[in-house]
């Protein structure tokens, strides 16, 4: 990763940081509850260096899943892994098995296994 990469990526958690200390409390609260997750959750994911939960349509797809077809048909269930996603604290190691082909052992650490697995049990 080169510098100005390192630095945009620096200075856009922290813009969302800066954006969301500005709220008032009841503003922070609406907007927690307008995205389905508690004011902490959203203040944890803004404040986080990385893009989040980018590896989890990537597994999903790997493991033989739509990540659009479920957003579509279970929005709920596709928001709760995306938030527990981004808090994992393997994504860089995650992300490095899907891309070598081994996203079957992904879910021998993931926080999202059983969820997952219940979703392939649908299919």
């Amino acid at each position: 990763m080169g510098l100005m990469s390192a630095w945009t990526k620096w200075h856009s958690a922290r813009a969302a940081e800066w954006e969301l200390a500005r709220l008032g409390t009841e503003d922070l609260r609406c907007l927690a509850q307008d995205v389905g997750v508690s004011t902490d959750q959203l203040v944890r994911l803004a404040s986080r260096r990385t893009k989040g939960a980018d590896e989890l349509p990537l597994l999903m797809r790997a493991l033989g899943l739509s990540p659009e077809k479920i957003a579509r048909t279970r929005p709920d269930i596709m928001r709760d892994m995306s938030v527990v996603c981004s808090g994992c604290k393997v994504a860089s190691h995650c992300r490095r098995a899907i891309d070598s082909g081994w996203a079957p052992v992904v879910q021998r650490y993931c926080p999202n296994t059983v969820t997952l697995k219940a979703l392939l049990a649908e299919d």
